[in-house]
């Protein structure tokens, strides 16, 4: 007999509820999450100023949340190495380096990073390399490059959808004179560079690049493609600009000049940055960009400085 106006099979039960709730209780307190930590944002090598700076922008208007998306890992294989290579034309066994794929093939060259799922190709016969093809008088114009360009990758199956063209520019190699004005052009070709963006907001950093570089005759000489995957994983409070420029000034900005006197921030945007093609990369994170320049005793530099947006200390990475 049991006292107290219990019977077994009341007790029996009472004993298996509190099983259950603590059983809840331990799975979610035991459940893998996910750490806030400090985001690491990649510094421009140079001086590190803590210059004057002087705003000749206004605040931008921003939203009070953002989404943080979670970085899909590449599921980078040897077949998948062997189809991209094909699509370039190239032939042979790539080789497994450290995160690398890597595959030369005569003149041509291909890398291919099981991090972030970088793509590297050269015609290293060429590019930034002094020949009688690649001059200004051989190039296409710069809209035939675009196209050029476009075309190329959509046949080869690495245009994103969400690709959206950023400039297009002339790297060069030249000589010059004691004066530093050019006396010959060595190399030239055109750099058609696309960009992507999130809900309207820039993906900014090293890690997020899409560059086909078109040299004479209109051949593709290089081409340079990182472009992770992403899935949204949580809203989170943003700073606001004031703040992100507070932190800014506790920065400083890392420029070539050593003993900057001002900085003048011509800009300021929100974006989400990418982390560079050789590092592990989490999240997506929203961030604070400053451009602008700095002013030094003889010469004028350009700057863009990043601040991460979460308001959470540090932010994810």
């Amino acid at each position: 007999m049991l006292g107290g106006g219990c019977d077994e099979k009341t007790i029996v039960g009472f004993i298996i509820s509190l099983l259950i709730v603590a059983g809840a209780v331990y799975a979610s307190t035991n459940q893998p999450r996910m750490e806030l930590s400090k985001l690491s944002i990649e510094r421009v090598k140079g001086f590190h100023s803590t210059s004057y700076f002087v705003l000749n922008t206004k605040m931008p208007k921003v939203p009070k949340k953002m989404m943080v998306y979670k970085c899909i890992d590449p599921d980078v294989k040897l077949e998948d190495v062997l189809l991209i290579a094909k699509r370039f034309g190239m032939k042979g066994q790539p080789k497994k380096v450290f995160d690398e794929f890597i595959l030369t093939d005569g003149k041509y060259h291909l890398e291919i990073n099981t991090k972030s799922g970088r793509i590297v190709y050269t015609d290293v016969s060429r590019w930034m390399v002094g020949n009688d093809v690649d001059k200004p008088s051989n190039l296409p114009s710069e809209k035939e490059a675009i196209d050029i360009a476009r075309s190329y990758l959509a046949n080869r199956g690495l245009m994103p959808e969400d690709a959206i063209l950023r400039n297009v520019t002339h790297p060069k190699v030249v000589a010059m004179d004691k004066e530093g004005r050019i006396i010959s052009i060595g190399f030239e070709d055109i750099k058609v560079s696309f960009m992507r963006k999130i809900n309207g907001f820039p993906v900014v950093g090293a890690g997020s690049k899409l560059d086909v570089e078109i040299g004479g005759n209109g051949d593709v000489i290089s081409v340079y493609k990182v472009w992770r995957g992403y899935k949204p994983y949580k809203e989170f409070s943003i700073i606001t600009p004031e703040q992100a420029l507070d932190e800014l000034k506790k920065i400083g900005v890392f420029t070539g000049i050593k003993g900057t006197d001002e900085a003048m921030i011509d800009e300021i945007y929100l974006g989400y940055y990418a982390k560079s093609a050789s590092e592990n990369q989490v999240f997506l994170q929203p961030v604070y960009v400053f451009e602008g320049y700095v002013k030094g005793k003889h010469r004028t530099e350009k700057f863009k400085q990043y601040v991460p947006a979460i308001s959470e200390i540090g932010g994810i990475q």
